[in-house]
C-alpha cells in the first residue's frame, strides 16, 4: 500500500514542479487572445469601443462593408491600411500598457463623420 501513496505523491510533486517551471519560463501567455470583428460601414464603424488587457494578443478582423474605400489606424499599434469595399484585413497586435487608444478611419472627413473609436487597455 505504502508504494501506491508513494507513486501519487511522486507524480503529483512532479506535475505540480512541471507547471511551475513553465510559467517560470513563460511558456504560459498572460492573457487568452481576444477576437475582434470590426466593420466599416458608410460612414461608421459598427463598433466604437473595444476593450483589452496589457499583454493580451488582439486579433482584429477589419470588413468594409460599405460602397467606398475606408482605412483603419491605431496609433503606436496599427499602421494605416486601406481597404477597398467588400475587402477585409486581419491584424493583430499586443497592447504592452495601459491606456487609451484612438482607432479610426483616416480618409479625410471620415473621423469627423464617426468614424472613430477607443481602444481601452487595462491592467
Amino acid at each position: 500500500m505504502r508504494s501506491v501513496f508513494y507513486k501519487l505523491f511522486m507524480g503529483s510533486a512532479l506535475l505540480c514542479l512541471s507547471v511551475i517551471l513553465l510559467t517560470a519560463c513563460g511558456n504560459t501567455p498572460d492573457q487568452p487572445p481576444l477576437a475582434v470583428t470590426l466593420h466599416a460601414q458608410d460612414i461608421k464603424f459598427d463598433l466604437t469601443t473595444i476593450e483589452a488587457k496589457v499583454n493580451q494578443p488582439v486579433n482584429l478582423t477589419y470588413i468594409n462593408e460599405g460602397s467606398i474605400d475606408h482605412t483603419l489606424a491605431i496609433p503606436d499599434l496599427i499602421d494605416e491600411q486601406k481597404i477597398r469595399p467588400g475587402q477585409s484585413a486581419e491584424f493583430t497586435f499586443t497592447p504592452k500598457h495601459t491606456g487609451q487608444f484612438k482607432f479610426v478611419c483616416t480618409l479625410p472627413g471620415h473621423e469627423m463623420a464617426g468614424m472613430v473609436g477607443t481602444l481601452t487597455v487595462e491592467p
